[in-house]
């Protein structure tokens, strides 16, 4: 065996089988597109067996999607035969930034029920986050468009929309993700041969600490193509128990058009909004009194401003001690991880606009905020923040909860 470096990562279990409308209609758009181009070996055709937390880290298991491969992936390999390949995580790295696009079909086990998921994205210009994407898991749809994201229920048939995209398929799997996974403490690479295709292999392990939790993958990239072809992900550190999601196959394309992601709802089907609402782990650290700022006198509108506006501050300032009691959620996480947030890049505030959308929780009412940056490279991108208000014998006050969804490029 030979152990080639450390890594850490984080994902859901998965399991999930094709759907053949899906595939017939998109397989249309992909002949379009021009997918990846022949001379490309194995471009075209990628086996994934879990390697990311997929789909809207929201409480709600519509969101939740997860999968499942293991560790028996390390024995099925023939791992005490090194290969002359010398595969390298570099090398993975940069054979995938010629793809903008993916198809993955596996699973994910939510609530103790695995479902088959059928799921295709395409990444913005930084290759880091989901642009589009258009993914089917049991009786769910969800897809996403003029940076908001629509969730059909074909059982109550009804379309459920909200701001933001809440795709879920981020951190997305790309040379950012590779490069952080590789530098991690316990990675660990092997490379052997498939007993049964004979084609060469490289296992890669490795578990992280990010803002959702702990996780752990295991991932199995093809030696020649230096593509991803099979992951699994734990929310553990060590893949302990059945992984929580698996991708089985992955087809990698250079580009997709926006009509590949497209989707109709029956004819008729009625559109109402998602429901704000926050997971009920976070309520005890939304709670401690000691958090937040006060909101009396001010209308919520103003609050939100307020402490929105001194959360970017101390992230301009690194005050993550600041940070933290203004988004007490973080208590937990490292200074890394809090330097490290994709969502906490540096940036120049540019704008906080007023409450698009209320919700609530056990602690009080939930306000959704957008807020754009400007970022170094001139990008400007909308930030969607939940604000919980808190309401006590000792006042009004208010936290930041989090993020909802992910940051997104504005058009212009």
């Amino acid at each position: 065996m030979k152990e080639i470096q450390d890594i850490s990562q984080v994902i859901r279990q998965l399991h999930t089988p094709a759907s053949a409308n899906l595939d017939q209609r998109v397989y249309g758009e992909i002949t379009k597109a021009a997918a990846v181009p022949a001379s490309a070996p194995s471009a075209a055709e990628v086996h994934l067996a879990e390697i990311f937390r997929l789909f809207l880290n929201k409480k709600s298991t519509r969101y939740t999607l997860a999968s499942t491969l293991g560790l028996v992936l390390l024995v099925v390999l023939v791992l005490n035969r090194s290969t002359g390949s010398a595969w390298a995580m570099e090398q993975a790295i940069e054979a995938l930034k010629k793809y903008k696009a993916l198809h993955i079909t596996g699973y994910v086990t939510t609530g103790g029920r695995t479902t088959p998921l059928d799921a295709w994205a395409r990444a913005d210009a930084t290759g880091n986050l989901v642009e589009t994407g258009l993914a089917k898991w049991g009786d769910m749809t969800v897809w996403t468009g003029d940076n908001k994201s629509y969730l059909y229920d074909h059982t109550h048939n009804t379309v459920f929309v909200e701001p933001g995209i809440t795709f879920g398929l981020n951190p997305w799997f790309g040379p950012k993700l590779l490069t952080k996974l590789a530098g991690m403490k316990d990675y660990k690479a092997f490379e052997g041969e498939d007993p049964a295709t004979g084609q060469k292999r490289a296992i890669v392990t490795c578990s992280l600490e990010i803002p959702t939790g702990p996780h752990s993958f295991l991932m199995e990239f093809d030696v020649r193509s230096k593509l991803l072809v099979s992951a699994k992900g734990w929310r553990n550190l060590k893949q302990e128990g059945a992984p929580n999601w698996h991708f089985e196959k992955i087809l990698y394309f250079e580009d997709l058009p926006d009509s590949a992601f497209n989707f109709q709802p029956p004819a008729g089907t009625p559109f109402t909004n998602m429901p704000l609402t926050i997971p009920e782990a976070s309520l005890s650290s939304l709670s401690d009194p000691k958090s937040g700022i006060s909101a009396e006198g001010m209308s919520r509108e103003q609050a939100c401003e307020k402490i929105l506006r001194q959360l970017c501050e101390a992230r301009a300032k690194n005050d993550v001690a600041r940070i933290r009691q203004l988004w007490p959620v973080t208590a937990t996480w490292s200074d890394e991880m809090l330097r490290e947030d994709d969502q906490n890049e540096a940036a120049q505030l540019l704008k906080i606009g007023g409450i698009e959308r209320n919700g609530r929780s056990k602690l009080g009412p939930l306000a959704l905020v957008p807020v754009w940056f400007r970022y170094k490279d001139a990008r400007e991108r909308e930030v969607w923040m939940i604000v919980q208000f808190r309401e006590t014998d000792q006042g009004t006050s208010c936290v930041v909860q989090g993020a909802h969804g992910y940051s997104l490029n504005v058009k212009k």
